[in-house]
């Protein structure tokens, strides 16, 4: 059997990554879902990417781990409520999340990479990653809130979705 090389705290934090990754693979699961049903397709398209990008969130972190001698307990979730009822919705809550677990993350770091480099190293990534995400989304309400009076600005930005996706 390995040896855990990260205290009982630290690996708590982890769990508690794993569990924010994965509750962002059901919001972006039930986004697209909302998305598709609103005919926003683009949209659609472009939160089906970001739904698998959370779950290899999630498995970067159970690599990590394992390599760290760990293997952690398996989040429970809570199944979403809140449902986006228009595009504009879908991305701040998009950005809002993104945006906690961006601030999650810092203090993660703050408090575990002294005592440990490699989950520093580790985290950078998913920093940088949250950083990228938090910016997009903002960009987007930003180019909405801009462009209110455009009555075309949803199919813009579905239009603008559906190119990165």
């Amino acid at each position: 059997m390995k040896q855990a090389l990260l205290n009982a705290g630290c690996i708590k934090k982890f769990e508690s990554a794993l569990k924010f990754e994965l509750g962002h693979f059901y919001l972006y699961s039930m986004l697209a879902n909302k998305m598709q049903m609103l005919g926003y397709f683009g949209a659609y398209d472009y939160f089906i990417v970001e739904r698998e990008e959370e779950i290899g969130h999630y498995q970067k972190h159970i690599s990590f781990l394992n390599d760290e001698g760990i293997l952690p307990k398996l989040p429970t979730l809570v199944p979403e409520t809140d449902s986006a009822t228009s595009l504009k919705e879908a991305i701040q809550m998009a950005y809002d999340n993104e945006l906690d677990l961006l601030k999650y993350y810092r203090e993660m770091y703050n408090e575990e990479e002294e005592e440990y480099a490699e989950v520093g190293q580790h985290l950078l990534f998913f920093l940088e990653t949250q950083r990228t995400a938090v910016g997009f989304y903002g960009d987007l309400l930003a180019t909405m809130e801009s462009e209110k009076n455009n009555p075309n600005i949803n199919m813009i930005i579905d239009k603008k979705l559906k190119e990165l996706a």
